[in-house]
């Protein structure tokens, strides 16, 4: 026994040398993996150096120390900024290790809007890629530029005009719902107005009522808005940027859990408008390719249309692409 402990700790510190040499060549790996993104970090930050910005500014932090999280508080410090920079063309905001151009004059941004070539969309772009895929907003290259080709005419104003209808209901209850504050205290306005703004693109997108204004607690009313509140949150907390860590946060699991309610309900609209299209192929139809149809002509949501959209080729957008498009539809 004696033997046994006494070559035991002969062998410790040997163990300890092995340790701290696993730890000394994983540090390495590290470092060197890393090199090339802390090379392209200071590059950027002196390129950048002339570019007034935001102070406190921490080293691979940035401002994302100073920065609000929530989509309302982080607007009203740009408010602040802007006023505080109005004499520059414009500033710049550090999240994290990437650089975020702020534009306000309208001649800095008309350079960029009138650019056919630089329309690379940023890493802040990816967040919003489990829910929207790479549709038209977050697409880039030749996807992009086929996608716009494809999409472009289905945005037409007799769309807008079919749905006029719809739009003067939807109007009416807003309405309603207002004239309940006729002489009484001020109120926020603006959960109204989105309500009543959803409910118009629902049925203009989807051909689908959604009845957010009349049930504002629907779990695809709430999903739609708090998505968005923590894809916000993420794209301002960089320590939450890489998958694995974000889906240990409760932030994780309730975008998985929205996700979820999200694409359900796009995929059975999307089904259900599929059926209703091959019900509509049974219909007998008269020489003019017009089917005998009760009542007035039936309206076509975009949906209708991205379903019958074709590139060139006379090739149809496939299922993963049409519900990228809605998704996006409804996010904007």
């Amino acid at each position: 026994v004696t033997m046994e402990v006494m070559q035991g700790a002969a062998r410790g510190p040997q163990l300890l040398q092995l340790g701290a040499g696993v730890m000394a060549l994983l540090l390495a790996v590290v470092a060197v993996s890393s090199l090339p993104s802390l090379i392209d970090y200071w590059r950027r930050w002196w390129v950048l150096k002339p570019v007034p910005g935001v102070s406190p500014c921490y080293p691979v932090l940035g401002n994302a120390l100073l920065l609000e999280r929530k989509g309302e508080g982080f607007f009203k410090q740009l408010q602040v900024y802007v006023e505080e920079f109005r004499s520059w063309p414009l500033l710049k905001l550090w999240i994290g290790p990437l650089p975020v151009m702020v534009l306000y004059h309208p001649e800095s941004v008309e350079v960029i809007l009138n650019s056919s070539k630089h329309i690379e969309k940023s890493y802040m772009y990816k967040f919003l890629h489990p829910w929207l895929g790479t549709g038209l907003l977050t697409s880039t290259g030749d996807k992009w530029r086929l996608r716009r080709k494809m999409i472009t005419p289905t945005f037409h104003f007799t769309i807008l005009a079919d749905f006029l209808e719809v739009m003067n209901e939807q109007g009416t209850i807003l309405l309603e719902k207002l004239e309940k504050h006729v002489d009484k205290e001020p109120f926020d306005v603006f959960l109204d107005i989105t309500l009543c703004a959803l409910d118009i693109i629902c049925e203009t997108a989807m051909g689908k009522n959604v009845g957010a204004q009349e049930n504002k607690d629907s779990d695809y009313v709430h999903a739609i808005y708090r998505m968005s509140d923590l894809i916000q949150q993420r794209q301002m907390s960089p320590w939450l940027w890489p998958d694995v860590v974000y889906s240990l946060f409760k932030e994780g699991r309730e975008h998985e859990r929205n996700l979820k309610i999200l694409h359900n309900f796009t995929d059975t609209v999307i089904a259900e408008k599929v059926a209703e299209l091959e019900n509509a192929k049974q219909t007998k139809c008269d020489t003019d390719g017009s089917c005998e149809e009760s009542g007035s002509k039936k309206r076509k949501a975009f949906l209708d249309m991205l379903l019958n959209a074709t590139d060139d080729e006379g090739n149809k957008l496939d299922y993963k692409d049409i519900r990228e498009e809605v998704d996006t539809f409804m996010f904007e």
